[in-house]
Order: structure tokens, then sequence, then C-alpha cells
């Protein structure tokens, strides 16, 4: 049985499938709904980040769903986006406010992080994106 709020599920699957009114009225009865983590400490922007649904991530971060948050590996949102080479979201994520900066899993910086799966071509592509930042 999933510890994961049923809520947090009719959230992302009303995003997913782009019924923003039914989201808006998931969000309006329970707000916290923006920070709820799953069972694997992903909020729903986690999940449709990796979806590359921007359009539901920028909604959700219009609601005040934070976009520097951290899953339970201490993964942030920008380094799933970036490890899956979401070259547009990454970039919208950074003009929004994301923090390309970050620390994650093992106080690894994004880059380190990258090439620590081989995503060497992914890696030198953000090394050009932050380093006028």
């Amino acid at each position: 049985m999933s510890d994961t709020d049923p809520d947090w599920y009719e959230l992302r699957n009303a995003l997913y499938a782009k019924e923003y009114e039914r989201a808006e009225a998931l969000v309006a009865t329970r707000p916290e709904l923006t920070h709820l983590m799953n069972g694997i400490g992903e909020t729903v922007l986690h999940f449709l980040a990796v979806e590359n649904d921007q359009a539901a991530v920028a909604w959700l971060h219009a609601r005040g769903s934070d976009i520097n948050t951290k899953d339970s590996f201490s993964e942030p949102v920008l380094f799933q986006v970036a490890s899956l080479g979401y070259k547009e979201l990454f970039s919208w994520l950074v003009a929004a406010g994301a923090d390309p900066f970050a620390n994650g899993p093992h106080d690894q910086d994004l880059v380190d992080y990258l090439l620590e799966f081989d995503k060497e071509e992914m890696a030198d592509w953000v090394r050009g994106q932050i380093d006028g930042l």
C-alpha cells in the first residue's frame, strides 16, 4: 500500500492530462498539494519535469511550487531535467529561478553529476549555459 496522499496522484493526473480547471480546484481546496511529496520524495513538479511537461511545471511554479526542491535522493529538479537532456525545460527553469549552482547528491555540482552518468555532451552544454551567470 502506498503512503502517498491520493490527492498527490489526483493533481499529477489532472496536470498530466492538461485538465487545469480540475487541478485549480484541487489546489484551491488543498494548497499544500503543490509541495506534497510522494513515497519516493518527489513533488508533482518533479514528476512532470521528468516527463518534460514545461506547461505543467510553469503552472505549478506560478502557484508556489519550489523549482529548487530536491527529492529524497537529494537530486534537485534541475539535475533530473539536465540528465534527461531537456534543454528547453532546463533553460526555462533557470530563467524562472532554479539554481544551477545548487549541490546535489554527495555535494556534487550539476556538471560533476552529469559526468558521473556519462552525460558529457549535456555537461558541456550546461557549462555554456551557466558560465555567464
